[in-house]
């Protein structure tokens, strides 16, 4: 006897991803910590478990409490259809990564046909770039006698808080724009890499295709780094790239 394709629509296909994930205070939250790092990237978190668990004492004090997880994570396309009754669709999962690009129009309008043209779901990565701040500590000054190079530490942590916390506000801006999609729409800032971002991402998600949006060339960092081709090459997924016109060079 066949399987309906009812009976099939009702048997979701789950990945398994393994984490690692603390706290300061308890079990509880460190568990509470893991999940919520896990559904920034995928709404899709379906069970989780606690397959080890640990403490690290110091001084004879409890000092941090820690957990291996298990979360299943629904891969498949396949969703309840929002109308009741009618049978189960199948969605087209994108992963939008941008930047300096949010303050502008395109990308709202890119979401907006992505979402009218059928069953959507998106995610938005949002790479902390470095600013020209942070890559002149990086640069730094080289000394003449040693060879290398002279950087504050505690200058170059304060700089790439100030990336994150402006990824931070892009986003938060971007989402304010964007609310009458928030039921399709996830989010999250990412590492400043964006080729480490994205593969943080997809160890913990899958998609369907990728939507780069970049300054234009003379500007663009992730163009003289490649950031497309690598994208493609490396994850094997289509990759979009759009360009904002008249975009103000990056600050």
């Amino acid at each position: 006897m066949g399987i309906s394709e009812s009976a099939a629509a009702s048997e979701p296909v789950f990945r398994v991803v393994r984490l690692v994930a603390t706290s300061a205070h308890s079990w509880e939250d460190a568990a509470r910590r893991g999940v919520a790092e896990a559904v920034k990237t995928s709404p899709d978190v379906r069970a989780a478990s606690v397959t080890d668990m640990d403490t690290l004492i110091v001084d004879g004090a409890v000092v941090l409490y820690r957990l291996k997880l298990e979360l299943a994570l629904q891969i498949d396309r396949v969703r309840p259809n929002p109308v009741t009754g009618r049978p189960a669709v199948t969605v087209h999962r994108c992963l939008i990564v941008a930047n300096k690009t949010l303050a502008g129009d395109i990308l709202p309008e890119h979401v907006a046909t992505r979402v009218a043209a059928g069953p959507t779901e998106i995610h938005l990565l949002v790479p902390a770039s470095r600013s020209k701040e942070t890559q002149r500590l990086i640069s730094g000054a080289t000394d003449p006698l040693s060879g290398y190079t002279m950087v504050s530490p505690e200058d170059l942590a304060v700089a790439r808080a100030r990336d994150v916390e402006n990824a931070e506000e892009r986003l938060a801006t971007f989402l304010d724009r964007l609310s009458d999609f928030s039921d399709v729409l996830t989010s999250e800032v990412g590492d400043q890499d964006p080729l480490a971002a994205i593969s943080r991402v997809l160890e913990r998600s899958s998609f369907d295709e990728i939507i780069i949006s970049m300054l234009p060339g003379s500007v663009s960092r992730w163009l003289k780094m490649d950031l497309p081709s690598r994208v493609e090459r490396t994850f094997g997924l289509p990759v979009v790239v759009i360009n904002p016109p008249n975009q103000p060079p990056s600050a």
